[in-house]
């Protein structure tokens, strides 16, 4: 039900958006005054190749996160955001398939190497959380309880201690991850979790509005769109033809028809006299005519004709 909700709501926002611009190309996105590892999410959004289908998804995600997050107090927001991340990163895979690994620092040591070799092929996303689990292995073999948590596993005994059943939970929860890191290559991981980005992105978003709905007696705002974003940042890699034509604007700009009055130095006093060297030097006096010349007088002797001649067509052609 929540996940046909969470559908429903999302599908109908995207109804009022308008996301044709995003079809052309590669887009990119990036966000302000967010925790880190929303900004690492969303960055690694840009380096996975989208799907016209991709993109509405996504940018819906966008759109209702930028209406409703600055909505919700900061130190709120940012709470909801780091728990929500942390909670679907840690519940990606059904821990009750796996048992608990014992892990030791040549496993961590693992790991790191390759984080290492892969931290130019794992996305930003992936990566990110290859490092933040080694830094809680880390911690789990360090902690004072560890060994006698070793020692009762091996034993089959039932874990008593609440410490014990606590360490036992997070070993639980990492362990599909160490797995994944030690025996998938880093383009395999990459396609693994390309779903786990959205899932945060959509999640997030359908909290906000969520919240939003059930505690102001607000109007609903409208939603943001790719123009006015503000706190998410849209842009779109141009097609050919627009790199063409921006090339050729760019050209154009360049050159001055008119230059500006700082440009044109040229004093007024500098310019060449005007002269009427254009009327003829000829000798005016031979073109001097009388009027009665050039409109003589009427024949007083000029008699009109009794009969004209009869007009005929012998202009047409025979056809």
């Amino acid at each position: 039900m929540r996940l046909v909700l969470i559908l429903l709501i999302l599908t109908t926002s995207s109804l009022a958006t308008d996301f044709r611009d995003a079809y052309k190309g590669k887009i990119n996105l990036s966000v302000s005054d967010m925790p880190s590892e929303y900004k690492i999410i969303l960055n690694s959004v840009n380096h996975y190749l989208l799907s016209k289908e991709d993109k509405d998804e996504l940018l819906t995600s966008v759109v209702v996160s930028d209406t409703f997050f600055n909505k919700i107090p900061k130190k709120e927001l940012f709470l909801l955001s780091k728990m929500e991340i942390y909670k679907t990163v840690l519940s990606y895979f059904k821990t009750s398939e796996y048992r608990p690994l014992r892990i030791n620092q040549k496993t961590i040591n693992e790991l790191i190497k390759i984080s290492e070799d892969s931290s130019h092929e794992l996305h930003p996303f992936p990566l990110w959380i290859l490092k933040a689990l080694i830094k809680d292995l880390k911690i789990i073999i360090k902690y004072k309880y560890y060994q006698t948590y070793l020692t009762q596993k091996a034993q089959s005994k039932k874990l008593q201690n609440i410490e014990l059943l606590k360490l036992d939970k997070k070993l639980t929860l990492l362990t599909p991850w160490v797995r994944t890191f030690k025996l998938s290559s880093a383009e395999e991981i990459n396609l693994l979790l390309r779903p786990l980005h959205f899932k945060i992105l959509k999640r997030l978003a359908f909290l906000s509005e969520t919240i939003y709905q059930t505690t102001s007696f607000e109007k609903m705002p409208p939603l943001s769109n790719l123009d006015n974003l503000k706190k998410f940042k849209y842009s779109r890699e141009l097609t050919n033809q627009e790199s063409t034509l921006k090339k050729i604007d760019d050209v154009l700009g360049n050159i001055k028809l008119f230059p500006s009055k700082e440009e044109n130095n040229t004093n007024i006093s500098d310019l060449p006299k005007p002269s009427n060297d254009w009327i003829p030097k000829d000798d005016m006096q031979p073109l001097k005519v009388k009027k009665s010349d050039l409109f003589p007088s009427p024949d007083p002797n000029y008699q009109k004709p009794e009969v004209l001649p009869e007009p005929v067509n012998d202009w047409l052609l025979d056809i």
